[in-house]
């Protein structure tokens, strides 16, 4: 796509601390409750916790002769997670999504993927898939040096993420936060958007519905990028083998980008040695 693509390394530290995939798709009838069970019957080995998710949207109308007004609206959809609540399947009307905070590696997410799409066309199938989404976030952090609180980020990720950093420095000022972001296209239907910046704490909390590790607080570098196809002429079917396709080209370009934006200081430290 934009960057030559190494030969894929599993460091041991590796910075990902939230992968989603999502397919969205033509709105359809929400599950009942036999489907639901079923659903729960086919994915028990991977995800056996079911559990039911509250949703409020609010919508403003506008009123004849007074001020708007807010209408809340309260809507559930179906949810199952792991034991250890670091994976999670939501199954709405128009999409489902997949989320882990426990990677390890996208062959084990796309088995996952796999068998909840082959449920979902059992179940209920939708009669299309309208958009592809591939996301991946990671917190980089590395070792203080000098007993100073903010990193050197220009020694462990690219120059060109770091922003006008220099102009600060000329005033006497310290960099403490930037965010940018990039997007790259991939042709009609493809495309990938690269989120980043510094910051402190997290980029992904850990909620009661969705676990992770938390290392103590303190700066992180967050790279977060989107990979995602959409339908541009037409909507088509929902084949699994071409969902399974498209994911699969939506992933090789992230390891890519990924690559591309860190230093050989960040891999040898920190994501072999850390």
């Amino acid at each position: 796509m934009i960057v030559g693509v190494r030969e894929r390394e599993i460091y041991p530290s590796a910075p990902i601390v939230l992968m989603a995939i999502e397919v969205r798709h033509p709105p359809c009838e929400p599950l009942d409750r036999k489907q639901v069970a079923e659903v729960s019957a086919r994915i028990k080995q991977m995800l056996p916790l079911p559990s039911e998710m509250n949703e409020v949207s609010v919508t403003v109308q506008a009123g004849p002769d007074g001020p708007p007004t807010q209408q809340q609206v309260v809507s559930s959809f179906p949810r199952w997670t792991s034991r250890d609540k670091r994976t999670a399947l939501s199954v709405r009307s128009d999409s489902f999504v997949i989320e882990t905070t426990d990677y390890g590696s996208y062959d084990k997410v796309r088995e996952l993927l796999d068998v909840v799409l082959q449920t979902r066309l059992t179940v209920a199938a939708p009669v299309g898939v309208e958009r592809i989404g591939l996301r991946y976030i990671d917190e980089i952090r590395v070792p203080a040096e000098n007993g100073g609180s903010a990193p050197d980020w220009g020694q462990w990720v690219d120059a060109s993420l770091l922003g006008p950093a220099h102009v600060g420095a000329e005033l006497g000022l310290a960099p403490e936060v930037n965010e940018g972001v990039f997007v790259f296209s991939g042709g009609s239907d493809h495309a990938l958007v690269l989120r980043y910046g510094a910051q402190s704490d997290y980029a992904v909390q850990s909620t009661p519905e969705l676990r992770r590790a938390l290392p103590p607080p303190g700066p992180l570098f967050k790279l977060d990028i989107d990979s995602f196809w959409q339908a541009a002429d037409e909507v088509p079917e929902f084949d699994v083998d071409f969902i399974l396709r498209q994911a699969d080209a939506l992933h090789e370009p992230v390891r890519g980008v990924f690559e591309s934006v860190i230093t050989d200081r960040l891999r040898e430290e920190v994501l072999r040695n850390g």
